[in-house]
């Protein structure tokens, strides 16, 4: 029979494992990905948003800070690498964007949100991306071209993304995998 401590540090070790297997899925996420210019189409949003909704808000947020921590090491983990020189690529500020869109993600886990309200949750967590990543982006491009380069060619993807974790999310029968 295992002891207090001893289920504390099991549960505290599998929370670890959950988080790093969500970081990597992150990065895994950033290799599908279709080069269009400046900011490459990817499939990072479903694993971020997908992060908070599994983990919750500080877990799924956590997941994506140690996405980013690995990355900036040099770790290949961005959509063209990685490195501590991607503080000054066009595409960080929507890396910062992941943080905050994985932990309002985590909302709908910990409020057992509908479907509508889920759908709202992941419209703004991703409009916080848009928005971390429009305002990096303005340091590099004219702002006239901002939307069309760093809005516009994403909205359809990411609805589709976001009506595909829906669909993902509520029709499976739900999986504990962390209290």
């Amino acid at each position: 029979m295992l002891t207090k401590s001893a289920i504390l540090i099991k549960e505290e070790i599998k929370e670890i494992i959950l988080i790093l297997l969500f970081s990597f899925f992150t990065a895994v996420s950033s290799k599908i990905k279709v080069e269009i210019g400046v900011v490459p189409i990817t499939f990072q949003t479903f694993a971020v948003f997908l992060s908070g909704i599994i983990l919750g808000s500080k877990r799924g947020a956590l997941s994506q800070v140690t996405y980013l921590i690995l990355g900036l090491l040099g770790f290949p983990f961005f959509s063209r690498g990685g490195g501590i020189h991607y503080l000054f690529s066009p595409t960080f500020g929507y890396i910062i964007g992941f943080i905050f869109a994985s932990y309002i993600s985590g909302f709908i886990k910990e409020y057992k949100l509908n479907f509508f309200l889920s759908l709202l949750v992941l419209i703004f967590a991703n409009l916080t991306i848009y928005i971390f990543g429009l305002l990096y982006l303005l340091n590099f491009i004219p702002k006239e071209k901002l939307l069309p380069i760093g809005l516009y060619p994403f909205i359809i993807g990411d609805l589709y993304k976001i009506f595909l974790i829906l669909l993902f999310t509520t029709t499976l029968p739900q999986v504990q995998l962390i209290k």
